[in-house]
């Protein structure tokens, strides 16, 4: 597989960070939406939506969704500004910055998925993960912090 990467800028990266410590202890969800080159090997996020995360109360601490109508609905406004989905955020509280089975089973190849870990409401690490084209295993991306 390439080694693929994706871009953001340090204003998105703290977003990302600050929507997953205002969920804590559940999991924050958003969307990252952008352009990709190189057939998906380089990605560069324009800008982020915040997402719900409609699963089962009871646990969020573990687990994310966002409602498939929403989804649709994110992806049509991307396509009319001229932007794709290229990735999907989330936090994982009290977990490491790695991807869970549940998340490989609910992936989608050509996304970029950035998880979060928060431990205690802290920030501990970032990571961005691509799944493989066959879904067996997510393999580690390049994540690219761009200073303004």
């Amino acid at each position: 597989m390439p080694e693929t990467r994706i871009e953001l800028d340090q204003q998105m990266l703290e977003e990302i960070h600050s929507h997953a410590v205002s969920t804590y202890p559940e999991e924050c969800c958003g969307l990252m939406f952008g352009n990709s080159t190189g057939n998906g090997v380089s990605k560069k996020v324009l800008r982020l939506r915040r997402m719900k995360n409609t699963f089962e109360p009871s646990e969020r601490y573990h687990r994310y969704t966002i409602e498939p109508r929403e989804f649709l609905k994110a992806e049509k406004q991307a396509e009319e500004s001229r932007e794709e989905i290229v990735g999907i955020y989330h936090s994982h509280p009290n977990a490491p910055a790695k991807p869970s089975e549940f998340d490989r089973e609910h992936a989608w190849p050509t996304l970029s998925y950035v998880v979060v870990e928060v431990r205690g409401s802290k920030v501990i690490e970032t990571k961005s993960w691509i799944l493989k084209d066959d879904r067996t295993e997510f393999f580690p991306e390049k994540l690219q912090i761009l200073v303004k």
